[in-house]
């Protein structure tokens, strides 16, 4: 069974704290709203976890999740709509733990066969700890490919192929087949086009087989995000990562320099306040706040405006 058909699947509800009560843990989780598997994946943490109480933090939310978890055994919601953070609603969900172990879980999180067992292995070598995440991409969004044909589902007409069909052997054609098979009819003296009132679904799911086997790497999703949504996330991520970081982890610490140079060069924020911010609230952060980061700011709006001018 793969990882989808299992999301889909009704599953039993089985309730590991019945016969698992002396390894029962608290777990909680903040919610803002949750997915269409919120549902699965409670489930998935009652089979897995000797849950306690499932500790949920509602900070306003804007769909059914409060609903629909309050049908489950021992859940406690948390009015936490008055916090502005998710900091804020995790660290008031972890004042109300009362074992001596605890489960932080995400909302769109599904826990495999064995997490528990597995995880709770090593409460003797950590005090904090956590395992790597396998993504599972569901996302529904049209592909904006405007300088090739449309692909996937197509309607043609068999005139259109029968004078220049022949010419494709059994060598080359594979991906590019919509160029291909576009440039047959066309050079036939037929038409082709793009239609735009309707759509198909394409599916982009990992299955091993054998012989082949596509090892994915990375799968990139770019959304639109409003412009405030956008300058809020900048100001939030940089002003915590300096009031409650330390300038140690390399990823940190591009973060830090990514976020403060976009900041800048937008005019979110200006140097000599925010150094002066950064002096008040956590000094060590000063030395990647300096000349250097002002000047790569003035040269990226010469830039900028000099591609502005030639573009004129």
């Amino acid at each position: 069974m793969s990882i989808f058909e299992e999301y889909y699947t009704k599953q039993p509800f089985h309730d590991r704290f019945i016969s698992d009560n002396e390894n029962a843990i608290d777990v909680i989780v903040p919610v803002y709203h949750t997915n269409e598997l919120w549902q699965a994946n409670l489930t998935s943490i009652y089979r897995e976890v000797p849950v306690n109480r499932l500790l949920i933090s509602d900070g306003g939310c804007i769909d059914d999740s409060i609903e629909i978890v309050s049908k489950f055994p021992r859940v406690s919601v948390l009015d936490h709509r008055e916090y502005k953070t998710l900091g804020k609603c995790i660290a008031e969900l972890i004042k109300m733990v009362d074992t001596k172990w605890f489960i932080y879980l995400h909302s769109d999180v599904y826990l495999p066969a064995g997490w528990f067992d597995t995880m709770i292995k090593y409460n003797n070598k950590y005090d904090w700890y956590g395992c790597p995440m396998n993504i599972t991409v569901l996302i529904n969004y049209r592909l904006e490919e405007p300088l090739r044909p449309y692909a996937g589902s197509q309607i043609g007409r068999k005139e259109a192929f029968e004078k220049g069909i022949s010419v494709v052997e059994d060598d080359y054609v594979y991906r590019q087949e919509d160029f291909v098979f576009n440039r047959i009819v066309e050079d036939a003296g037929f038409k082709t086009g793009k239609v735009e009132d309707t759509f198909h679904y394409h599916q982009l799911m990992y299955r091993k087989s054998a012989g082949y086997d596509l090892n994915v790497k990375k799968v990139s999703v770019e959304t639109i995000t409003k412009e405030w949504e956008r300058q809020r996330t900048d100001e939030m991520q940089l002003r915590g990562i300096v009031k409650y970081l330390i300038p140690h982890e390399p990823y940190v610490i591009n973060d830090f320099k990514a976020h403060a140079f976009k900041m800048l060069l937008n005019r979110q924020i200006q140097y000599a306040d925010f150094r002066k911010w950064i002096k008040e609230n956590n000094s060590t952060w000063l030395k990647y706040f300096d000349y250097k980061l002002l000047l790569r700011i003035q040269v990226a709006r010469l830039k900028k405006r000099l591609r502005k001018i030639a573009g004129r």
